[in-house]
């Protein structure tokens, strides 16, 4: 009685979309219960909108004509920069209603995975996931934990805006960080000042550590910027962007974060990262300081900063341990080899 099936979003009728829509509720309140959800409009735009450098394909599992589970897949477009390099990746999502689990579904799910992988020429393939189950289902099917990520929160009221200032202050003081100057962009960066910081953007997130994950190096690309901002101009969004750049213009420390007017009470913090000449200065402390100031100037009503770290960065946790963020769900980051899912997939079938 279980059906796999492929999803199109352009070609998908109202009656199908309204069934996954039913579907989409359900399964991101079991996974993340209480967030706020985009509505349907919006989430249809997103998933219908050519992305910059990827495409996606999406399946669903239906159980007795009931959909269950789905599978996303994201790859990178051939001909897009770095695309040699992301040839053998594809970022994979997989989940099923916990009504229906324990029936096999996420199984043959990895069955339209592995012909994907085996069309496309994919030899690895990077999932993620925050559940005990989605943990146990992964290494069941032979994949490989190489990485960690916690999700830090922070409540707004609880910050010490004296020692925000403290840290801001110090950024720039002293003979150390004589020639250090701000420059801070509020709701949007133009962009060709962007154009100049995609080299060093890049250095400075390639600097994170990753564990042991196998992806090639990052790289930030202005037409990533120009498709994002398109979408903030949508939404309502806005970009905030805190640098402080050293006496010969080169950048010494930066520290970016998103709001959506969607969800005006929260901020997501993206990168804050600061080169290696001028680190133990604490240029971290003094751009997530100035962030925080230009954000809660700019929206008074924001109520929580949302962040993403690597569990094996010390010295970012510590700083924001320091801030007043708490660990809200960690997210272990795993990766299979075809070779791998094709042994579990032939195991999976066997028994069938």
């Amino acid at each position: 009685m279980i059906e796999i099936q492929g999803f199109d979003v352009h070609t998908a009728s109202a009656s199908e979309w309204a069934r996954y829509h039913r579907y989409r509720r359900v399964r991101d309140e079991e996974s993340h219960p209480g967030e706020p959800q985009l509505g349907d409009a919006d989430f249809e735009h997103s998933a219908r909108r050519p992305m910059p450098f990827h495409d996606a394909w999406r399946f669903i599992a239906l159980d007795g004509g009931e959909l269950a589970g789905n599978l996303m897949l994201w790859a990178r477009r051939p001909g897009t920069p770095g695309s040699e390099e992301f040839a053998p990746h594809v970022d994979v999502w997989l989940g099923v209603l916990r009504a229906h689990r324990r029936r096999g579904i996420a199984s043959r799910l990895l069955q339209p995975l592995l012909s994907f992988m085996r069309e496309h020429g994919k030899t690895l393939a990077t999932m993620n996931t925050h559940l005990p189950e989605g943990h146990a289902f992964l290494v069941a099917t032979g994949a490989v934990l190489k990485h960690r990520v916690v999700e830090n929160r922070m409540q707004v009221d609880s910050l010490d805006r004296d020692m925000l200032a403290r840290w801001k202050a110090q950024a720039t003081e002293g003979p150390a960080r004589s020639g250090l100057r701000w420059e801070v962009h509020a709701g949007r960066t133009p962009m060709e000042r962007l154009a100049s910081l995609m080299a060093p953007f890049s250095a400075l997130f390639n600097d994170i550590p990753l564990g042991a994950l196998e992806l090639p190096p990052a790289r930030y690309q202005l037409e990533g910027y120009a498709d994002w901002y398109g979408e903030l101009d949508r939404s309502g969004g806005e970009h905030f962007l805190v640098l402080l750049v050293d006496a010969d213009d080169e950048l010494a420390a930066m520290c970016e974060a998103q709001w959506d007017a969607r969800f005006p009470d929260r901020l997501h913090q993206r990168l804050t990262g600061v080169a290696r000449a001028w680190r133990g200065q604490s240029l971290a402390k003094g751009v997530k300081a100035a962030m925080l100031e230009c954000v809660r100037m700019r929206h008074p009503a924001l109520q929580t900063v949302v962040t993403y770290n690597a569990e094996v960065n010390a010295p970012i946790l510590a700083i924001n341990r320091q801030l007043g963020f708490a660990v809200h769900r960690q997210q272990g980051c795993y990766q299979l080899d075809v070779e791998a899912l094709a042994a579990c997939v032939g195991r999976r079938d066997g028994r069938r």
